[in-house]
C-alpha cells in the first residue's frame, strides 16, 4: 500500500430492522453511511434511522487490518444475516487508501469535465434541507405531523440510562470539534433570539432546576472561572455589584432569585419599578 491515511473502523446498527454494517471510512463515521452495496440498498428501503458506534481509531495499517480481520472473523459478518457485509472487511480496501492502478485526472481533463458543467444548476439548487444521502427532505407538513405526533413524550428513565451508557467514554465526532469555539454569526443570533422570544421556564421545572443543584458545591476550578464581579439588581431595584460566585450560588432560579443581571428583563423591570 502506497499511502495509508488515519481510519475508522465503525459498527452501523439500524434503529428498525436492527441489521448491521461493518465498515472503514477517513471521514467522520458518525455523517458517513457506509458503502456497502447490500447496505445502501437496505438503507434506501427503511430509511436512514441509523446509530453508529466507532469500534475503533487506527494510524498504523497493520493494526486496523488486523483488528478488522478479527472483528470479521468473529462475528461472522459474511455468513451472518444480522449483518449486511457481502465481503470481509479488513480495514484497507476502499475509499482514498492508495488504490492499486488508479490514475487521477489530467488537468485536461478537468478542464473539459468543467467545461461540461458550466451553466447547469445544481441538482440541490432551491432544495431547502437537502444533502448527500438525503435527496427528499422533509416537508414542512411531515415537520408538523411529526411533531404533533411527539408532542409529551418523554424518554423513560430505563431509555435515559441507555443513552448515558452508550455514550460514555465517546469521543466528540471531529465535526463537532470543529465547530466548538467558533463565533455565532449575527444572523444566527437573530434566529436563536426569535425562536426564544415568549417562551418561559415553568415553576415546575424552575422547581426541577433547584432540586436538582441543592447541595452541590462548585470545584476550584469552576470558583476561578466564577471569580470577578457582576452588576446585578436587587428586590428592591437597587443597583450593585456582587461576586460571580455568589451570583451563582443563588438557591432560587429565574425571577425569584434575590439578584438578577442589570441588563435583563428581570432587571430592567425590577429598575423601573
Amino acid at each position: 500500500m502506497k499511502n495509508f491515511y488515519p481510519t475508522y473502523l465503525y459498527i452501523k446498527t439500524h434503529n428498525i430492522t436492527g441489521l448491521k454494517y461493518f465498515g472503514k471510512t477517513t471521514n467522520d463515521p458518525h455523517r458517513y453511511y457506509g458503502s456497502g452495496k447490500h447496505w445502501i440498498a437496505h438503507l434506501k428501503k427503511h430509511g436512514y434511522n441509523i446509530t453508529t458506534e466507532v469500534f475503533g481509531y487506527f494510524e498504523c495499517p497493520e493494526d486496523c487490518k488486523n483488528a478488522a480481520t478479527q472483528f470479521s472473523i468473529n462475528n461472522k459478518i459474511v455468513e451472518s444475516k444480522q449483518w449486511a457485509n457481502i465481503i470481509a472487511e479488513n480495514g484497507l480496501d476502499g475509499g482514498n487508501t492508495g488504490r492499486k492502478n488508479y490514475k487521477p485526472h489530467t488537468q485536461e481533463a478537468r478542464d473539459k469535465m468543467s467545461a461540461s458543467t458550466k451553466g447547469q444548476l445544481a441538482w440541490n439548487k432551491g432544495i431547502k434541507g437537502s444533502t448527500i444521502g438525503n435527496f427528499s427532505p422533509r416537508s414542512e407538513e411531515t415537520k408538523e405531523k411529526l411533531r404533533q405526533a411527539n408532542l409529551g413524550k418523554t424518554a423513560s428513565q430505563e431509555t435515559r440510562e441507555k443513552m448515558s451508557k452508550a455514550r460514555k467514554g465517546k469521543e466528540r465526532p471531529e465535526a463537532v470539534l470543529w465547530l466548538t469555539g467558533r463565533p455565532v454569526s449575527n444572523v444566527t443570533r437573530a434566529k436563536m433570539s426569535k425562536s426564544n422570544k415568549g417562551k418561559y421556564v415553568s415553576e415546575e421545572t424552575k422547581e426541577k432546576l433547584r432540586q436538582a443543584n441543592l447541595g452541590k458545591t462548585c470545584s476550584e476550578e469552576t470558583k476561578k472561572k466564577l471569580s470577578g464581579s457582576v452588576v446585578v439588581v436587587d428586590k428592591d431595584g437597587n443597583c450593585c455589584k456582587i461576586s460571580k460566585e455568589d451570583y451563582h450560588s443563588q438557591p432560587n432560579t429565574g425571577n425569584e432569585r434575590d439578584y438578577v443581571f442589570h441588563n435583563s428583563k428581570e432587571g430592567s423591570r425590577r429598575k423601573q419599578a
